[in-house]
């Protein structure tokens, strides 16, 4: 990969893996972290790939796994806000901040596949290749997210 299309690459998917990784971690500094160390475990890959979806793939899962282990780690450090953190989200408008924080109120993976679904337009299995899941656990998830996400925004609209 040349830096040309490394820099390309990086300026494509800065946003969708930033996303995702805010998604399991809930903050910008860890989030950003976690987008750093997936760029630069791509810089260090040697294997090429086989097309775009393939790298875009890779780059996906890559994330959720280094937001799992960043996770892990912060175990032992203290919680932080929730709603502090919800502000910061790097969104394009107003409406799209509102389903994000409620979006950030929901499981990791929940709130992973009904971006990876909605935002992404990844079909279900598509997602369940990239989540090393079946297509009907990916529907089940599905299902149970926007069911809870309907819940949360119904509690919203109630206050």
């Amino acid at each position: 990969m040349t830096d040309h299309d490394f820099e390309s690459t990086v300026k494509r998917y800065i946003n969708v893996l930033y996303r995702i990784a805010f998604n399991y971690l809930k903050n910008k500094e860890d989030s950003e972290d976690s987008v750093q160390n997936v760029f630069i475990r791509l810089f260090h890959y040697k294997k090429p790939f086989k097309d775009e979806e393939h790298l875009k793939a890779w780059l996906i899962r890559v994330t959720i796994n280094e937001s799992k282990r960043i996770l892990t780690y912060n175990k032992r450090r203290p919680v932080f806000d929730i709603g502090k953190a919800a502000k910061e989200v790097y969104v394009d408008d107003f409406e799209k901040v509102d389903f994000s924080i409620e979006l950030m109120k929901l499981n990791p993976t929940y709130s992973t596949v009904l971006y990876l679904y909605y935002f992404e337009g990844y079909k279900a299995e598509e997602i369940a290749k990239l989540l090393s899941k079946t297509t009907v656990a990916i529907n089940l998830i599905l299902s149970r997210a926007r069911k809870q996400l309907k819940g949360f925004l119904q509690e919203e609209n109630d206050e």
